[in-house]
């Protein structure tokens, strides 16, 4: 969803009532992501502060400003985190965000992100956990188009008061994976009918295992925790979706336009995505291993990503600023798993392998000129003697050759 109109996407929490207890809650340092074409993450957070405070620091002002809310210093949750061993990136995952809050006594803890995918072009992420259940009791994302420095405040008080209105004890969190009800095709296709531009299908959590969705499009819906086993997608104009944390395995996406889609966590192994289209996509944890993309179109943020014994012969990975509308963009896939992965003639221009697992990947025709190998491991890899542009990738002394 675009940062448009953000003080009507969810009511304001009112203030609590005096003497009522309020809930503790540590704000985790956000996650910055750089997936433009020359990526630099010391800037992305000099961008983000010049706004006046942090992305964090303006959440958890913002939660306190409910009334609602008690945040913990910020030097005491990057201290704990140090104590531990951890990054903030290390938690962005459930396990490590309840033992944070544990660790600090706290009620809630919040995990964010925030990705540039070009100067104009930004995405922002939020989840707060409930410490004492150990359940997720709201998480949302959305895109924030134009300057950071001006929009950034907006766009963390949208998510403060989407947390919020979530953190409720009417609200009960959603049931942890794919459980909902099971959806016909008609009944699909009516809550896509009934949807408008401001208010897309909600179709969170159903289960749309094996219908046909052939070319249906579906409007900015979102399928966040849908089961989507074996679903066919084929030709499907699925603009901007969101799938975070959907099950999708075996489904068939071939000739799909996932373009901008936001795809967290989202299981596509043994999937059929050849020639689709992903622009501007969000796959960041996702699991694709075993799954076809020969001749799609990927420039998508795939860092920690599985792509273990993928196909992606003749994809086309490359940065084309001439084609780049939005601005310059490049696939990040750091360290992203492509462990077995077929990449046979595959445009893998300035994409960033940083750290990324190539072992025993088959690059032979692949172009990776200007492509970022710091960190990558390229074991045992097949068809070493025919990569193109390899004298012209960025980082090359940094790799990880049997050599």
């Amino acid at each position: 969803m675009a940062l448009a109109a953000l003080s009507a996407l969810a009511p304001a929490p009112g203030p609590a009532q005096d003497g009522a207890t309020r809930t503790s809650v540590a704000v985790v340092e956000f996650v910055t992501v750089d997936a433009s074409a020359y990526p630099n993450a010391d800037s992305v957070r000099t961008a983000l502060g010049s706004s006046g405070h942090t992305p964090e620091g303006w959440l958890a002002a913002d939660l306190m400003a409910s009334g609602r809310y008690v945040p913990t210093a910020e030097p005491r949750v990057a201290a704990a985190l140090t104590a531990r061993g951890l990054t903030p990136r290390d938690c962005s995952d459930l396990t490590c965000a309840v033992a944070l809050g544990r660790a600090l006594g706290v009620d809630r803890v919040v995990t964010g992100r925030i990705s540039r995918l070009s100067n104009l072009i930004w995405l922002l992420y939020g989840a707060m956990v409930d410490v004492a259940t150990g359940r997720v009791r709201y998480r949302d994302e959305f895109e924030i188009k134009g300057d950071i420095v001006d929009l950034l405040p907006k766009a963390t008080l949208a998510m403060a008061r989407r947390l919020a209105t979530a953190d409720s004890p009417a609200v009960e969190p959603p049931a942890q994976g794919p459980q909902g009800e099971r959806l016909t095709r008609e009944q699909v296709l009516a809550a896509l009918a009934a949807a408008t531009p401001q208010h897309p299908a909600d179709l969170t959590g159903k289960d749309l295992s094996g219908l046909d969705l052939a070319g249906v499009d579906f409007k900015r819906a979102n399928l966040s925790r849908c089961r989507c086993v074996g679903t066919n997608f084929s030709k499907a104009q699925m603009f901007s979706v969101t799938l975070s944390d959907a099950v999708a395995s075996q489904a068939v996406f071939a000739g799909t336009t996932l373009d901008v889609a936001v795809m967290y966590r989202v299981d596509l192994r043994h999937a059929n995505l050849r020639d689709a289209s992903l622009f501007a996509t969000i796959l960041m944890g996702a699991d694709l291993s075993d799954a076809d993309l020969t001749g799609a179109r990927v420039i998508a943020v795939m860092t920690n990503a599985q792509l273990v014994r993928a196909t992606l012969a003749h994809a086309n990975l490359g940065a084309d600023p001439g084609n780049q509308s939005m601005g310059v963009m490049r696939t990040d896939v750091t360290s992203a798993d492509l462990s077995g992965a077929d990449l046979t003639g595959a445009n893998l221009r300035k994409v960033n392998f940083t750290r990324a697992n190539l072992t025993g990947v088959d690059l032979t025709d692949a172009d990776v000129t200007g492509a970022d190998l710091t960190g990558t491991i390229l074991r045992t890899i097949r068809g070493r003697d025919r990569i193109r542009g390899l004298d012209k990738a960025l980082n090359r002394d940094q790799a990880i050759f049997n050599d």
